[in-house]
This record gives C-alpha cells, sequence and structure tokens, in this order.
C-alpha cells in the first residue's frame, strides 16, 4: 500500500515544476537612453527601438532585421514607409508633414526578430507566414499575430 500512495505523490511534484512559457517582447522607443512616454507630444527626430523582454520574463537581448515605420494620418500614411536597419532611427523625413493628431507607427514582423544566444548566434522568433493562396484573399491576420507593433504619439483630442 505504501508503494502505490508513493508513486502518485512522486509522479504529481514532478509535474508542478513545469513553466509557463514567457510572453512575446515588447518594442519600445527611446530617447537619448530615456524611453519615451506613450503620451509624448512632439515628435522627437533621433530615436533609438528596442526590443525588450516582457516584463516578468528572464532577461534577453533581441535583433531585428529591420522595421518599418510610417506616419500616419486619420488612418492612412502620410508618406511611404522608412526601412529602419538599425537600432537608431533619424525621423527628419517626417518632420516636415508632421501634424499635431499623427502617429508614427512602428512595425516589426515577427519574421524579422531574433533571439541572441548566449554564444552570439541568432534564434529566429518565428518563421515566415505562408502566403496567400489566391492575390486577393483576405488576410485575417490580427496585428498582434503579426509582428509588434508601437503606435507613438498617441494624441488624444
Amino acid at each position: 500500500m505504501h508503494n502505490v500512495l508513493f508513486l502518485p505523490l512522486l509522479f504529481g511534484a514532478a509535474t508542478a515544476t513545469a513553466q509557463a512559457p514567457c510572453a512575446l517582447p515588447t518594442l519600445k522607443l527611446f530617447q537619448d537612453g530615456v524611453e519615451m512616454p506613450a503620451d509624448a507630444r512632439a515628435l522627437a527626430r533621433p530615436v533609438t527601438l528596442r526590443v525588450l523582454p516582457a516584463p516578468g520574463c528572464p532577461a534577453a537581448v533581441y535583433r531585428f532585421r529591420h522595421a518599418e515605420v510610417t506616419l500616419v494620418r486619420r488612418g492612412r500614411p502620410v508618406l511611404p514607409t522608412l526601412r529602419v536597419e538599425k537600432p537608431q532611427a533619424d525621423l527628419q523625413s517626417f518632420l516636415r508633414y508632421y501634424q499635431t493628431g499623427d502617429q508614427v507607427v512602428i512595425f516589426i514582423a515577427y519574421q524579422n526578430l531574433a533571439l541572441v544566444a548566449a554564444d552570439g548566434s541568432l534564434q529566429p522568433l518565428a518563421a515566415a507566414p505562408p502566403r496567400l493562396s489566391k492575390p486577393r484573399q483576405l488576410d485575417l491576420q490580427t496585428e498582434d499575430s503579426r509582428g509588434l507593433f508601437l503606435r507613438w504619439p498617441r494624441l488624444q483630442p
């Protein structure tokens, strides 16, 4: 009888040590080493894009191949999308066209994001998404399932 009780207890202890997977990283915007607040009122020119682990997750370093930066007014792009391949981005080209209420939308697709391993190698965060089978087929993926988004500044009337 002691053997029957001992085995279920041992099995229960082994399954209790599993950890839940960590949340996806977040995209943050910095200027001069200070995080830009979400309610900033002015467009900053030189900024740094950083991909950081979600709160409560172990420290990790992420790299991206490129980010897409778009100046948006009333839901539509004002200028062609700017492709940024380094963490430092100069938004000088947006200043001439920027108006109060506009948003800068920054997007990094998951297939362009990698985790830096201890040996310096890059481990892809996600595989490339499947292509649409028909040219006019709707893509019903949500923004969160495509990649990391940041909308800045968030100016409310």
